[in-house]
């Protein structure tokens, strides 16, 4: 594998990390360290932390769970003459943990983690062990691939080196709890966070073994289940390990996983192989898991692979208010939970394919890349590390494909957890697009759906109060934004629904502002679909999606309330910064209009309709007019009218342009201008670029009052970095793309992207979708 991201074992542990902005709101979060996710798209994930331990459980879909389970690990034995040396294949201090007084963790002072997603590498060498031992992972998530994507499998192939002069014996066991049926506790009850704990239920457990022969290779594995004909509820059926290779397999059905290991671990740790016995006592309270190993016969210097799947066969999503729908991958393999052994079989015969088709992908995202040409070396591989492992999100992002409809949703965050947040997405859905077109085309059908629909529950938005004894303003304007329909005609929702409620049946989960009247939904709305089409050059799609294209931008026309062409802010964050407010023309709104007209301008032609056409140019031309008049200053576009503050994101409608290779919006000379104000005051202007470009500034290069003015969005740097590489301005954006790779990557981020952080050094929103801009880059 290309290993783009490397570190060592000492270097994780002692990594200066930056802390959560707000440490009550955003500890639950701060799960650190993340490694290299495992799980298809929509089957649930987890994550094994670099240090090699599993910690992370993103398995029931929708929510985060941070605990290390002990009882799911790998451990080694190796033997050389009269010595014996017994490790786990982790180099986490244990602390009277279950099995830990029969091995010790591997030293941190050799060996390393390394991470292209979805793979990752574990070397774990102990100077006076006689064999390395490396551990390649993986699931088969393979790009314009809608089937393997999805399989709730994981692979774990490891390499046994003897490094010595003398023949030597070893094997590796691994083993796991069996987690069928098990519930979840959720940690904030009433408050939109997904943040759950496990229930582990210990009733009604059953194992059985199977086994087959393919060549020399044997498969051996234990299934983990429930004494139930088919799956009813989350987290039932069936939960499969299986070792395979030419080795000496063995199998145990069963182990305590409450006890203190003696039942696994006195038979492998004595010779390597499992007993294949069960416990001396079953009890029916007790939590069980089972294992499987393979023991191999190493000459000096030789080297032999043994590998291990991990299947999990848990069909059913479990919303809010009820709602149990089906995992994608069930399509293939049924909805009954039992289909374990059919997941290990069909791993077995291709887990080497999927492996070379992951290492061909790589070796093209390399090869093909539009701007690491343009990098130095050393950027150049930073800039890899970025663009790989980003992609962690589309499967870990609480990763929701539905079986039955097709439909696809990401969070937008676990501490923000609504799916497919469009003003988000707008800026971190380019791989899906990229890789997995249908996807992306589904999703903005999705959206589409609900454009001309009103959904007439009433709302109070938190912004206001969420109190409903406390009266409501008075005054009509102020009153509707505190207290309206959750979605009325002709609004883009934010989002597609909460998991914590009934997602793609009840759109605009949130509500903390009435996005009814977001300046920014309805054309980014307009461009994402324009911007899909131009990728896929699908007329049909575009054709299907005109007529909620057109609603959307009509019914931004009506919030133009002067007629000036250009739809005004209205006073509260009516906008992605949803806490920074802008007045009258702005220039992340206006420059986002003027992109969707000329995108409406573009599809009206080719949807043939001219007069619609006709219509938008004229609009167009006018606004076009205005936004130069009232907010370019010389240098640059003011934030808004009446505050010439310098915003990071202010060429944000011309960042989707050039992305497209449309014409320019803006006069290119203003565009130069903004770009190189930008770069000398929100970023150099900031502690020497230490942080990242932060998104405000005042004209006399002092931090804004507001909060997220002073945040560095790590989206948005990404989107700049764009604009700077349209515009001839490639140190520029190297520099920034490097300030982004220092912090994710030598502060503790990996696999955990945030938001973004302030000036400060806290961050805010870890697990965030807007990072993934930096695929824009390869547009």
């Amino acid at each position: 594998m290309k290993e783009f991201f490397t570190v060592s074992y000492s270097d994780v542990s002692g990594m200066k990390r930056l802390p959560p902005r707000d440490q009550g709101h955003y500890l639950p979060f701060d799960s650190y360290p993340h490694g290299c996710p495992l799980g298809g798209f929509g089957a649930g994930t987890f994550g094994r932390s670099p240090l090699g331990d599993f910690n992370i459980w993103h398995i029931k879909v929708g929510a985060h769970i941070a605990e290390e389970l002990k009882s799911c690990a790998f451990h080694s034995y190796q033997k050389q003459g009269d010595k014996v040396f017994t490790n786990v294949l982790t180099t986490r201090p244990y602390e009277d943990a279950t099995l830990s007084r029969f091995a010790k963790p591997y030293s941190q002072k050799k060996g390393y983690y390394s991470a292209s997603y979805p793979k990752a590498k574990y070397v774990f060498d102990d100077s006076s062990n006689p064999v390395e031992i490396t551990c390649e992972q993986f699931s088969p998530i393979i790009p314009d691939n809608y089937r393997e994507s999805s399989f709730p499998v994981a692979v774990f192939e490891h390499t046994l080196r003897n490094k010595t002069n003398a023949p030597a014996e070893a094997s590796v066991m691994m083993s796991w709890a069996n987690m069928t049926g098990w519930g979840f506790n959720d940690m904030r009850p009433g408050i939109q966070d997904n943040w759950f704990s496990f229930v582990k239920d210990t009733k009604d457990k059953v194992h059985f073994e199977k086994s087959s022969k393919a060549g020399k290779e044997k498969i051996a594995s234990v299934i983990m289940g429930q004494k139930k004909k088919k799956a009813e509820f989350e987290m039932d059926g069936e939960i499969a390990i299986a070792v395979v290779g030419d080795a000496v397999v063995s199998t145990q059905p069963y182990f305590y996983v409450q006890g203190k290991g003696e039942d696994l671990c006195d038979r492998f740790y004595a010779d390597g192989v499992l007993s294949g016995h069960n416990p001396p006592r079953m009890m029916e309270h007790q939590s069980y898991g089972a294992a499987v190993a393979g023991k191999v016969y190493l000459s000096p210097g030789e080297t032999k692979k043994v590998t291990f799947i991990l299947a999990w066969d848990l069909p059913i999503v479990h919303f809010g208010e009820g709602i149990n729908r089906y995992k994608y991958y069930s399509k293939y393999f049924g909805k009954t939970g039992k289909n374990g052994w059919a997941m290990v079989q069909e791993a077995a015969k291709k887990y080497q394919q999927w492996s070379a088709q992951i290492d061909a992908w790589h070796d093209s995202i390399v090869s093909d890349s539009k701007v690491a040409p343009l990098m130095s070396e050393k950027s150049r591989n930073r800039y890899f590390q970025m663009l790989v492992n980003e992609l962690y999100f589309l499967s870990d992002g609480g990763t929701y494909w539905d079986a039955d409809t097709g439909d696809f949703g990401l969070l937008e965050c676990f501490d923000y957890p609504f799916y497919e947040t469009l003003d988000v997405r707008f800026y971190g859905s380019f791989p899906l697009l990229k890789f997995w077109p249908k996807i992306e085309l589904r999703i903005m059908e999705d959206f589409a759906k609900t454009i001309n629909l009103e959904y007439p529950e009433m709302v109070r938005f938190h912004m206001h109060t969420d109190d409903p004894h406390l009266p409501l303003p008075e005054n009509k304007a102020e009153k509707i934004l505190c207290y309206d329909h959750k979605k009325v005609k002709g609004s883009c929702p934010h989002d597609l629904g909460s998991p914590k409620e009934h997602p793609f049946g009840q759109p605009a989960g949130y509500t903390w502002q009435n996005t009814n009247y977001w300046k920014d939904l309805n054309t980014k709305y307009v461009l994402l679909v324009y911007r899909n089409y131009v990728y896929t050059g699908d007329k049909n799609y575009l054709k299907r999606l005109w007529p909620s294209m057109l609603s959307a931008t009509d019914f931004m026309l009506k919030m133009d309330k002067d007629k000036d062409g250009i739809p005004e802010n209205s006073g509260y964050p009516d906008q992605t910064y949803d806490n920074w407010i802008m007045h009258g023309v702005s220039a992340y709104c206006g420059s986002l209009w003027l992109a969707a007209l000329h995108a409406m301008v573009r599809t009206a032609a080719i949807v043939g309709k001219k007069a619609e056409a006709a219509r938008m140019q004229k609009i167009l031309e006018k606004a076009t007019t205005v936004f130069e008049q009232k907010l370019w200053n010389g240098e640059y576009y003011d934030f808004c009218e009446g505050n010439n503050d310098i915003m990071a994101d202010q060429l944000i409608g011309q960042w989707y342009c050039d992305i497209l290779g449309e014409t320019s919006i803006l006069p290119k000379d203003h565009i130069r201008s903004a770009l190189e104000t930008i770069y000398k005051n929100n970023f150099k202007g900031t502690v020497r670029g230490k942080w990242g470009v932060v998104s405000g500034k005042t004209k006399e290069n002092k931090m804004v009052e507001e909060e997220q003015g002073r945040d560095v969005w790590v989206g948005a740097n990404f989107a700049l970095a764009t604009l700077f590489m349209k515009n001839g301005m490639e140190k520029e954006a190297q520099e920034v793309l490097d300030t982004m790779s220092d912090i994710i990557y030598r502060r503790g981020f990996f696999f955990r992207t945030p938001e973004g952080w302030d000036t400060e050094g806290q961050f805010t929103a870890t697990m965030y979708m807007r990072p993934n801009a930096v695929w824009a880059l390869e547009f």
